[in-house]
């Protein structure tokens, strides 16, 4: 029976677009919110291109989203700063761009899981005959999902959205330079380079990203077969990579006490909570984020949850065993 071309690439990301832009067609003028005040309307960093050329005249504004934040999430700061120098604070181009983001996303994860069914463990598996159907329900529920809103409407949080776009890029390139099958040629170095260039500016995107040298590693041992020296050969300049975040937070005129007081201001993060405190808590909230991807009502931009002092409270304790059954 004829598909009438319905297997077709182009049909599928064409679908991921025209989806995507009817979910979030009335987001455009969407005004700022939150972070959203401190991170561009109210600071000078984004307002003058200057200071990505020359990072250490930002000096001059220290703080969260000032220096520190150009510091370590210099690529998500610059997509603000070009979004600034085009439309000023006009919000249909923030909007824009993180919306182009998201659609990214989705369509390197269609490409992603028809790649993943091409590798050795998977081009067996009985499922490949619905690798298609497969892939493009993937990438539209990641498009469409309600759960995706605060990612895309939210413009503060294009840091999170553009890590993982990079995230993905990364390791969906590493996937093609290892299907090349290790060939000595100029397209597996190109999707090689894709690969690393790919996590470095990750890295430099948002913090969250440090894990992606880990997936990458895990995802060679789960669906390629190779020997280990072959491997490491191909994994070790990723795992350099983690190195990027740590040394961002260093500055080599630091003393050792210095150095030792912003790591622990950055590991804090906003939180005024004790770590442990904040640690037992993230289990109740990290149930909420698991519901809201099957049962996504009740969405909330500021969610307010009681900080829990013991690990013995019910909430925490059921949560908690939960997470770890």
């Amino acid at each position: 029976m004829a598909d009438y071309g319905l297997h077709r690439p182009f049909l599928h990301i064409l679908l991921i677009i025209l989806l995507s832009l009817i979910a979030y067609s009335n987001t455009f003028h969407s005004p700022f919110q939150f972070d959203d005040v401190r991170v561009i309307v109210e600071n000078p960093i984004i307002k003058d291109i200057q200071f990505f050329v020359e990072p250490s005249k930002a000096k001059a504004f220290p703080g969260a989203f000032g220096y520190d934040a150009l510091n370590t999430r210099f690529i998500g700061y610059l997509t603000f700063a070009l979004n600034y120098k085009i439309g000023g604070l006009d919000v249909t181009g923030y909007h824009i761009v993180n919306l182009l983001i998201h659609i990214s996303v989705a369509v390197l994860i269609y490409f992603f899981i028809l790649l993943s069914f091409r590798t050795p463990v998977l081009s067996e598996s009985p499922l490949r005959a619905y690798q298609v159907q497969i892939a493009v329900f993937t990438a539209l529920l990641f498009a469409c999902h309600p759960v995706q809103t605060q990612a895309v409407t939210y413009i503060w949080q294009r840091v999170t959205s553009l890590a993982a776009l990079l995230y993905m890029l990364s390791l969906t390139a590493y996937i093609k330079y290892r299907l090349i099958n290790g060939r000595a040629s100029l397209k597996s170095l190109f999707f090689y380079l894709i690969c690393i260039l790919s996590a470095v500016t990750a890295m430099k995107t948002k913090e969250t990203a440090i894990m992606l040298p880990v997936t990458i590693v895990m995802y060679e041992f789960m669906f390629f077969k190779e020997k280990l020296k072959r491997r490491m050969l191909c994994l070790t300049p990723l795992l350099f990579t983690m190195l990027i975040i740590p040394l961002s937070l260093i500055s080599w005129d630091m003393t050792l006490l210095e150095m030792a007081g912003d790591i622990n201001e950055v590991t804090r993060g906003a939180s005024v909570l004790p770590r442990w405190v904040y640690l037992i808590t993230e289990f109740r909230v990290i149930i909420t984020y698991i519901r809201l991807i099957f049962f996504p009502v009740g969405q909330n931009l500021d969610y307010d949850y009681p900080a829990y002092q013991s690990f013995f409270d019910t909430e925490v304790l059921l949560s908690f065993v939960f997470l770890v059954s």
